[in-house]
């Protein structure tokens, strides 16, 4: 191939897009930071569902060989229905694997060089299917949410007709003529950076018509949490409750992914629709799967208590929590296997870091949940400043001096400190 250029206050809302940025001529860039490392959340792809993965990885290794591409680029090759609807969900980590919260990612859509010629649609932004590289066909640029995901419903809007001979299965080679005039397929790369800085995913769908209708028995599901990724790193679980519990930001967005899995317990389960109860059902939302069994929700929170923020993402939940969001999955006229619930406790506080920039050092304030809000942030030794917080995670620089230093922080009229040492 060529070179690849809420609790009452909780509003729950279906935007599958995150402070959205459409831009159609050009490769649009995020001016995001470097060694951004962006990984396919879902679907998931592996050699098993895949076109040809061995040989298909082989290109990519040789296009970062050949500096065109950061290290660990992934190029897979995958098929769904014409007419599918895809929910590409990335996570988005810094090189020390610490996730990149409230970053822009630019969806490259048919990209330059990808010789696409389908015809897709996110956020309304539609691609012409002509390739006319080094041009992307589109862009869209989404922000990740507090552990660093981000979504981009992908709806493929060719005709059915157009479509290409389904393949013996998931691993076999797309089958289309040799002048390629069959051939429809759509490509994407996730974007921060650049080409050359990011370490990214290259994926490639090619829509098929299918010989028979898509049909997975799925009286018994089972409905699993993706994204976001909770471990013993991020989140703690609760026996009683059975479900894990995390921190957010109050006033920020998350993205949350479900696999819905047939009575197989494998194969994804397409166009059903999951309802996620809220705090009991005092308030729901809906989502329908994608062609690979994946329900994507966006939500909102519009709490007005926030809670304390907590002294490290696996402290102990609050005993009597003021901002909260209890969510379960269900699946009507169905009796899951197994169905994950996972419960978000909404804090407001600071967190400070140091770092050296020539003879003076400087500590960055990270406000967290309180976008809209006025900060007026204090550190010993330098000029008390006020800020407007304009997102969930904002962070503020100060220049200091060497030494210890205290750091206040007031938000309608509440102190936050934090103490550090520049040295």
């Amino acid at each position: 191939m060529s070179k690849f250029r809420t609790h009452i206050g909780l509003i729950l809302a279906m935007f599958l897009a995150i402070s959205p940025v459409a831009l159609y001529s050009a490769n649009a860039a995020t001016g995001g930071p470097r060694d951004a490392y962006i990984t396919l959340q879902s679907p998931f792809l592996d050699a098993s569902n895949t076109s040809d993965a061995r040989v298909n990885q082989q290109m990519a290794d040789g296009w970062v060989a050949k500096g065109w591409f950061g290290s660990g680029l992934l190029f897979q090759v995958a098929f769904a229905p014409v007419g599918s609807t895809i929910n590409l969900t990335y996570n988005v980590r810094d090189k020390n694997g610490k996730p990149l919260a409230f970053t822009p990612v630019n969806l490259r859509m048919n990209k330059g060089y990808s010789e696409a010629a389908s015809i897709i649609s996110v956020d309304g932004v539609k691609t012409k299917g002509i390739d006319r590289p080094p041009f992307d066909q589109a862009n869209v640029i989404h922000r990740t949410d507090a552990f660093g995901n981000v979504t981009f419903a992908v709806k493929n809007l060719d005709l059915e007709s157009l479509g290409e001979t389904e393949p013996e299965s998931m691993t076999s080679k797309p089958i289309f003529s040799e002048d390629k005039l069959d051939r429809l397929h759509s490509q994407m790369l996730p974007e921060v950076n650049s080409e050359q800085a990011d370490h990214s995913a290259i994926t490639e769908f090619h829509y098929y018509i299918p010989k028979n209708p898509i049909v997975v028995a799925a009286t018994k599901p089972t409905i699993t949490l993706i994204t976001p990724k909770l471990d013993a790193t991020n989140s703690v679980t609760n026996a009683a409750k059975g479900l894990k519990q995390a921190y957010a930001p109050i006033g920020g967005e998350l993205i949350v992914i479900y696999k819905v899995t047939g009575d197989d317990g494998k194969t994804g389960v397409p166009n059903k629709v999951v309802t996620l109860k809220v705090n009991g059902g005092k308030s729901s939302l809906q989502a329908t799967t994608d062609a690979f069994g994946y329900a994507a929700f966006t939500l909102k929170n519009a709490d007005t208590k926030p809670n304390s923020a907590p002294a490290s993402a696996t402290s102990a939940m609050p005993a009597a929590s003021t901002a909260f969001a209890t969510l379960v999955p269900e699946i009507a006229d169905t009796t899951p296997a197994s169905a994950e619930g996972v419960e978000f406790h909404y804090y407001r506080g600071i967190s400070t870091s140091v770092a050296k920039s020539g003879k003076d050092f400087v500590v960055s304030v990270a406000v967290a949940g309180a976008a809209g809000k006025s900060a007026t942030v204090s550190v010993t030794g330098a000029k008390k400043t006020t800020v407007k917080i304009s997102s969930a995670m904002q962070v503020v620089p100060v220049k200091v001096s060497a030494g210890a230093k205290t750091v206040s922080v007031v938000i309608d009229g509440k102190t936050y400190t934090s103490k550090v040492v520049a040295k």
